[in-house]
């Protein structure tokens, strides 16, 4: 029996041997969370219930770009100080932008209105007004690609679409491949419009009406209509586009229910560590993405501010003259992908390799104390204090806690944000599970699991024999049910009975096991498990995960099929090479960080090769939620790829066709 603290067994819940027991929340033995408190089960009703608690808190803040950046020219953006909006403000904007848009929509068509721009105030404006009216919410990705973006409009028959000007050329370009829309909202940074995206409007309008976000609130305050919001947590909330590492992108029903249902667990799991009077929350990552959606809602409905900031603004060097947006708003909680944080502990080391020897002895002394400390919890004030002031201070200096997701982050990446930062959890969600299944329990130290259930749902592991995982060994199949499970995926019923069972588990894809306590952690994707020469499995974001320990590696793609007996590399690196570091470098350096992470021998790396490009979502190498797009980069780098595998039929570790 495990530990009852993270998660507690139902008897009799496994039909057969080829299942465990279901696991739940202690506190959802009863009954699971269906709701956040006092019973609201709408999105627009949880702003609505801290909007009549707390009218005039500040809650929504951003930067005005003064200048914007340019690459080419080297330029890096001027960004004024934060400005704060509060709740009684946001309600006003949102009443006069829900009724200028209900007045645009056509009654014969799906109120639908696809947001197509980057995470800002004005994204999450656009949410709220379109839920005050009961529209549904379509998210698209600003990077989602030409037919991405074409097959999300079309499918969803979408009438209106929100997008920031610097998009206006996209929505140029495909206007003539989209059925339904028939009218563009955008709206433009302080500098005002780019040329571009001058010449593109011109175009549109000769195709569809377009309107800046002003002229829909004037329309609004001209044809003023009550809030008539959806009134159940059953109604559809969001048509939520998968960013699609393969395929095309899918789009995912969320209720309103099952974003609330997940709030109201996260309510049960805050730590007293946020004051919710004072604190912030960064918001950075994509709003269409259900990770940091969840997170936005749930900082409306409770009152945590947050301020808005952008993945090239966050520290000050990539800002002139001024500070980042992680020094300007000072946030005591942050979000992040793993990538971010590996590329956060890169930047940290390469600057203490650049010290002298002793400091650095220091430092990497340092963080094996703090962690042991830590672990019996003990002060580590001291630490903090001299040894982790600097790294501290680059991040504001507030961070309480940072949290993990979308993907698995290695548990040394993982044990140095919580030394030279804060303390960090991870968390485990899906789309279909309207985004969070499990997560670390702040105050949890443990590294290499996702922690407890979340009280919204019960988990249960089902045998996946075909890779050695059964139930018997508490490994298998992650499988979710609860009111967080969604609705289905649109106009697709074949998919949706596929992936959700006839009595409502949710089939995630995803290998899990349980370990000590009750806790989840998922060790393997179904789909990337790839067998060897040697009859041996492989689970290439397993390995992915235990090489980004790697401070040389933005991003590696793992390459594995059943010719070869020892997997290979497509390597990403965090800098050029040069100064000094080579490529042998970079191999020797991934090959220990898979010896340290207790990685069999079948499962080192042969060889590598190195991309000189970055892997960015704006060059289609990643999601827009910094996945892998391994098709895209397998077909980028073909020639290199012959190369290496030619070099390894040579050495007999590929077997010749």
């Amino acid at each position: 029996m495990f530990n009852a603290f993270y998660s507690v067994t139902l008897p009799d819940t496994a039909p057969s041997k080829d299942e465990t027991l279901v696991h739940r929340y202690p506190t959802a033995v009863a009954g699971l969370t269906l709701c956040a408190p006092p019973n609201i089960t709408t999105v627009f009703g949880a702003f609505k219930y801290r909007l009549s608690l707390d009218p005039d808190r500040q809650t929504m803040g951003q930067r005005p770009v003064l200048r914007a950046g340019d690459h080419e020219r080297k330029l890096k953006p001027i960004l004024g100080p934060y400005e704060w909006l509060t709740y009684r403000q946001i309600n006003e904007i949102v009443l006069e932008l829900g009724a200028g848009l209900s007045k645009l929509l056509k009654p014969s068509e799906p109120s639908r209105v696809v947001i197509y721009a980057p995470t800002s105030q004005q994204w999450t404006l656009c949410m709220l007004a379109c839920y005050s009216q009961g529209m549904q919410v379509v998210t698209a990705y600003d990077t989602l690609g030409d037919d991405g973006l074409v097959h999300a409009m079309n499918e969803t028959r979408a009438q209106i679409i929100f997008a920031k000007a610097d998009q206006l050329p996209t929505l140029q370009r495909v206007s003539s491949r989209i059925a339904s829309v028939h009218t563009i909202v955008y709206y433009s940074d302080a500098y005002g419009m780019p040329a571009a995206a001058q010449d593109a409007l011109q175009s549109i309008g000769r195709a569809a009406m377009a309107m800046d976000m002003d002229s829909v609130r004037r329309l609004g305050r001209e044809w003023p209509r009550d809030a008539s919001p959806a009134l159940s947590g059953s109604e559809t909330a969001l048509v939520m586009y998968t960013s699609g590492s393969t395929g095309a992108p899918r789009g995912v029903l969320v209720a309103h229910g099952g974003i609330l249902a997940v709030c109201g667990a996260i309510e049960e799991l805050v730590p007293d560590v946020i004051d919710r009077a004072a604190d912030r929350v960064l918001s950075y990552l994509p709003l269409s993405h259900v990770l940091a959606f969840f997170v936005e809602t749930f900082c409306l409905y409770s009152g945590l501010a947050i301020g808005y900031g952008t993945p090239r603004t966050l520290s000050d060097d990539n800002v002139d003259g001024g500070l980042g947006d992680l020094r300007a708003l000072r946030p005591a909680v942050m979000l992040g992908v793993p990538q971010v944080w590996a590329a956060m502990r890169a930047n940290i080391l390469r600057q203490v390799a650049q010290r002298p020897a002793a400091i650095q002895w220091l430092f990497h002394a340092a963080v094996e104390a703090k962690t042991w400390l830590s672990a019996w919890r003990l002060p580590t004030g001291l630490l903090d204090a001299v040894v982790f002031r600097r790294t501290r201070a680059a991040t504001g200096g507030c961070l309480k806690i940072a949290i993990t997701g979308g993907a698995q982050i290695s548990a040394p990446v993982q044990k140095f944000i919580a030394a030279a930062i804060c303390p960090m959890i991870h968390g485990y969600g899906l789309t279909e599970a309207s985004g969070l299944v499990s997560v670390q329990i702040p105050g949890d130290l443990s590294l290499g699991n996702v922690g407890a259930p979340m009280p919204s749902v019960e988990v249960k592991l089902v045998d996946v024999p075909e890779a050695g995982y059964f139930a018997a060994n508490q490994q298998g199949e992650i499988l979710v049910r609860g009111p967080s499970v969604f609705q289905g995926y649109l106009d697709n019923e074949a998919l949706t009975r596929d992936t959700v069972t006839e009595d409502g588990w949710l089939r995630t894809g995803d290998v899990g096991q349980w370990v000590a306590g009750g806790r989840l952690a998922v060790i393997d994707r179904i789909r990337n498990l790839i067998k060897l020469a040697t009859g041996e499995f492989v689970a290439l974001e397993a390995l992915e995960s235990a090489y980004a320990a790697s401070a040389y590696v933005a991003h590696m793609c793992v390459i594995a099929d059943a010719r070869m007996r020892r997997p290979c590399a497509l390597v990403s690196l965090a800098e050029p090479l040069g100064g000094g570091v080579t490529a042998d470098m970079v191999f020797a350096d991934l090959l220990s960080a898979g010896r340290a992470a207790g990685l069999p021998p079948p499962h080192l790396l042969a060889h590598i090769r190195i991309d000189p490009e970055p892997w960015t979502p704006e060059n289609g190498l990643l999601t827009a939620a910094n996945k892998l797009r391994r098709a895209a980069i397998r077909r980028r780098n073909e020639s290199q790829l012959l190369d290496m595998f030619e070099l390894m039929e040579r050495r007999g570790e590929r077997l010749a066709e």
